[in-house]
């Protein structure tokens, strides 16, 4: 009687078909114990956060695209058997920065840099130029951040009109239900000039 053969090619076509798998989204279940409901969340992988640079004229706004792409299955075995070490609490994410000028002039945002805790990143080439009433973005660079975070502070240290100055900003990463909310249709952005009412033409 031969022996049972052991089939692994299947197993071996599915991690491989999860391997271009991106984990970039999150879902978090937690219970309240005063009200005893229990809340779902289904994190993006997007944190933003604008500010005004010039009230009601020039706003920017921080996007961090998250990036980390991993194998599930492997990954869900690793952590099962607790074999995860530090870099896989770590991600990659790709900056990018966009001027909303209200304006019906043109403006020169040079970014001269951008530190996220120990991130830093300082463009080479930082202007961007933002024609009158649009939105231009240009991409920063990428930094670290947490795998399971959920915002992102960092500090822009930037130029305008020949002046220097700096914001900081705490990014929060969206839920699918905020992008919905906030940049679906008939939705309205979560930054400043939304709130007052301020469009880009």
């Amino acid at each position: 009687m031969k022996p049972p053969r052991v089939v692994v090619l299947p197993l071996i076509a599915c991690l491989l078909m999860f391997a271009g798998c991106s984990s970039t989204i999150m879902t978090v279940d937690s219970d309240d114990p005063r009200t005893g409901k229990s809340t779902h969340k289904v994190y993006s992988k997007y944190y933003d956060e604008g500010r005004w640079l010039i009230p009601n004229h020039v706003g920017i706004v921080a996007v961090v695209d998250h990036e980390k792409t991993r194998v599930p299955v492997v990954y869900d075995a690793q952590r099962f058997m607790g074999a995860l070490g530090p870099d896989d609490s770590q991600a990659m994410g790709k900056m990018t920065i966009y001027i909303w000028n209200f304006d019906s002039q043109p403006h020169a945002v040079k970014i001269l840099r951008i530190t996220s805790g120990s991130e830093v990143i300082a463009p080479q080439n930082g202007i961007i130029n933002a024609l009158p009433n649009t939105k231009t973005g240009a991409i920063a660079g990428r930094i670290k951040i947490f795998d399971s975070g959920i915002k992102i502070p960092m500090m822009i240290e930037y130029e305008l009109n020949g002046r220097r100055s700096k914001i900081d900003l705490v990014l929060p990463r969206r839920t699918e239900e905020d992008l919905a909310k906030y940049f679906g249709p008939g939705g309205v952005p979560p930054y400043p000039w939304g709130r007052t009412g301020n469009k880009i033409q």
